[in-house]
């Protein structure tokens, strides 16, 4: 038998724990950016467009939040009942301009006046609201430019701002 000192068995120990425990971030942090790349896929699939609307590319680090406000916006906006040109036009409205500003808040008649309608252009308003009011809670997305959302005459300022990625 050979007689391993004490502080070499601890300190392997505490190395497989570490390497464990290394690994179980990583497996967990893969497997989040794993879900919100297929949440993010579903989104740009189910609007038919080649890019992710500000409103959710903020939200990727979070692919929880990410899934369940996808979710909301889809059945509340009612997305399935859409036409694909009709889809489109809601993932302009939900992009932000280089201001900051949501497209429909910078041009909120033309959206009222354009198929999405008035009845979903005030869901689309309020849901990007109830994002804001949770800003707390997305410590991680952080403000860059606050962008403005008018409605019925209203201008209502939301402090959340989903960030552009880097170039």
């Amino acid at each position: 038998m050979i007689d391993v000192p004490l502080h070499v068995t601890q300190a392997t120990v505490q190395d497989r724990t570490t390497e464990h425990a290394e690994r179980a971030q990583y497996n967990a942090e893969h497997s989040r950016y794993l879900t919100a790349q297929t949440v993010l896929r579903e989104i740009t699939e189910t609007l038919g467009t080649t890019f992710v609307p500000d409103l959710f590319a903020g939200l990727e680090r979070k692919p929880a939040c990410l899934e369940a406000t996808w979710e909301l916006f889809r059945d509340e906006v009612g997305l399935e009942a859409l036409d694909a040109q009709t889809r489109q036009i809601v993932a302009f409205a939900i992009t932000t301009n280089e201001s900051g500003t949501y497209q429909i808040a910078a041009f909120p008649h033309a959206f009222r006046l354009s198929p999405v309608g008035p009845r979903r252009c005030e869901i689309i308003e309020s849901i990007i609201r109830m994002i804001h009011a949770f800003e707390c809670y997305l410590s991680d997305v952080a403000p860059v430019v606050a962008p403005s959302i008018s409605t019925s005459g209203m201008t209502v300022m939301p402090t959340l701002h989903t960030p552009r990625r880097p170039k």
